[in-house]
C-alpha cells in the first residue's frame, strides 16, 4: 500500500520537475518533455527497484494500469474543453484540413499494406493509434491505446519513433521543405511577414495554476470532466452488454461530450483547461514507460515501426503539396495543416517564422484543434478498416 502511494506521488510530480529541466536546461529543452518522461519512465523500470517475483510484479503491473487507464478519461475532456472551434475558418482552412487528413489516411494505409507483416500481433492497433496521433497527437495516441488495448511495450515504441521521425521532419521543413512545397505548388500563401514565436507560445503554460482565480476555474473543468467520465462510463456499461466497460463506447463519448460541451460559452473562456488535461498525459506517459520491460521489447520489429512512421509522415506531406496543386490550395496552407495535424498546434507559429508568413498561424491552429476532434473517431475507423484487409 505504502509502495503504491509513493509510485503515486512519484508519477504527479515527476512531470512537474521534467518540464522545469526542459525550461533550464538547453540540452532536455531539446528533447522535450514527453522524450524525457519516456526515457526517465523506462529507466525506472529497468533498474531493478521493482519486485522481481512473478505474482507480486503482477500486482504492482495491475496497479499501473489502473492508475493509467483512469487518467486518459479524465485527461481527453480537459483537453478538449481547452479548444475554442468557435475559430475555425470554414473558408481557407477546409480545404487545406481535408487535403491534409486524406492524405493521412491513404498513408496509414500504403505503410500498413507494406509493413504489415512485420509489426507483429498488434500491427491493426498500432495503424489506428498511429492515426489518432497524426491527427490530434499524444492525447489521441494515449485515447486510442485505452480504446483498443494497446500494449505498454507497442505504445512507448510507438511514441519513441514518432519523436524520432518528427523531428526529421520538422528539420526537413525548416530547411527547404517549405521551398520545396512552393515550387510544386506555385502559389505560396502572403507576403513576407516576420514571425515572433514568442508571441504564439508560453514557455511556462504553468507558472500561475497557483492564483485563486486558475485554481477555480481549474475546479470547474475538474467537475465538468468528471460529469463527462462518469456518464461516459455508464455509456460504455451499457454497450458492455455486463462483460465489463466497453472502452470504443466510452472515448469516442467522452469525445463527443466534451465537444458538445464547447459550445458553452464559459468553457470557451477555460484557458486553463488544455494545459491541466496535458500534464495528465505528460504523467500517463510516465506511467506507460514505467511498465515497459526492455527486455521483452523486439528491436527487430521497432524498426519496422520507426519505417512506417516514416512513410506516413513524409509520405502524406508530399500527397498534401501535390493534392494541393489540383485543388488550387496556397503551399503555406497546405504544409503548415501538415504541420499541424502530424505535431502539434504548438509547432504552427515555429513553421509560420520559418514561412514568414502570419497569415497561415490561425489557418495551422485551427486545422490542429479540428485534428484533436476528429482523431478519436477516424483511429477507431481505421481499425475497423484495417480489419477488413
Amino acid at each position: 500500500m505504502i509502495a503504491n502511494i509513493l509510485l503515486i506521488i512519484f508519477y504527479l510530480t515527476a512531470p512537474a520537475g521534467v518540464l522545469f529541466i526542459c525550461r533550464k536546461n538547453k540540452v532536455f529543452g531539446k528533447i522535450g518533455p514527453v522524450l524525457t518522461l519516456y526515457l526517465l519512465g523506462v529507466l525506472v523500470a529497468n533498474i531493478g527497484i521493482f519486485p522481481t517475483e512473478e505474482t507480486e510484479y503482477k500486482k504492482l503491473f495491475d496497479f499501473m494500469e489502473s492508475f493509467s487507464g483512469a487518467l486518459i478519461p479524465l485527461a481527453l475532456p480537459m483537453i478538449l474543453f481547452g479548444c475554442n472551434f468557435k475559430k475555425f475558418s470554414l473558408g481557407k482552412s477546409l480545404k487545406a484540413l481535408v487535403v491534409g487528413v486524406f492524405s493521412i489516411l491513404a498513408f496509414v494505409l500504403v505503410g500498413y499494406l507494406v509493413f504489415s507483416n512485420n509489426l507483429g500481433e498488434e500491427s491493426k492497433k498500432m495503424g489506428a493509434a498511429l492515426t489518432g496521433q497524426y491527427l490530434g497527437g499524444a492525447a489521441n495516441l494515449a485515447a486510442i491505446k485505452q480504446m483498443l488495448g494497446l500494449s505498454s511495450e507497442n505504445f512507448v515504441i510507438l511514441s519513441t519513433c514518432n519523436l524520432i521521425v518528427s523531428f526529421f521532419y520538422l528539420m526537413f521543413l525548416m530547411g527547404g521543405g517549405v521551398k520545396i512545397a512552393r515550387r510544386i505548388v506555385g502559389k505560396r500563401g502572403g507576403k513576407d511577414q516576420n514571425v515572433n514565436v514568442e508571441e504564439y507560445t508560453d514557455e511556462n503554460p504553468y507558472k500561475d495554476f497557483g492564483k485563486k482565480k486558475s485554481l477555480i476555474q481549474l475546479g470547474k473543468v475538474l467537475v465538468a470532466a468528471a460529469v463527462v467520465m462518469g456518464i461516459s462510463v455508464y455509456i460504455g456499461t451499457v454497450a458492455g452488454g455486463g462483460k465489463g466497460i466497453s472502452m470504443t463506447a466510452l472515448i469516442l463519448s467522452i469525445t463527443t461530450l466534451s465537444l458538445l460541451l464547447t459550445v458553452w460559452k464559459e468553457v470557451r473562456t477555460w484557458d486553463k483547461s488544455y494545459d491541466a488535461g496535458m500534464y495528465l498525459i505528460y504523467v500517463f506517459c510516465l506511467v506507460m514507460a514505467t511498465m515497459a520491460d526492455l527486455g521483452k521489447i523486439d528491436w527487430n520489429q521497432s524498426l519496422y515501426i520507426l519505417l512506417f512512421q516514416a512513410v506516413i509522415i513524409f509520405g502524406s506531406l508530399f500527397l498534401a503539396i501535390i493534392l494541393a496543386r489540383a485543388f488550387r490550395i496556397d503551399a503555406d496552407s497546405a504544409v503548415i495543416t501538415s504541420d499541424t495535424l502530424i505535431n502539434s498546434p504548438l509547432c504552427v507559429p515555429m513553421i509560420a517564422a520559418t514561412m514568414k508568413n502570419k497569415d497561415v498561424i490561425m489557418v495551422g491552429i485551427a486545422n490542429g484543434l479540428a485534428g484533436y476532434a476528429i482523431g478519436n473517431y477516424l483511429g477507431f475507423l481505421m481499425f475497423n478498416l484495417l480489419g477488413l484487409l
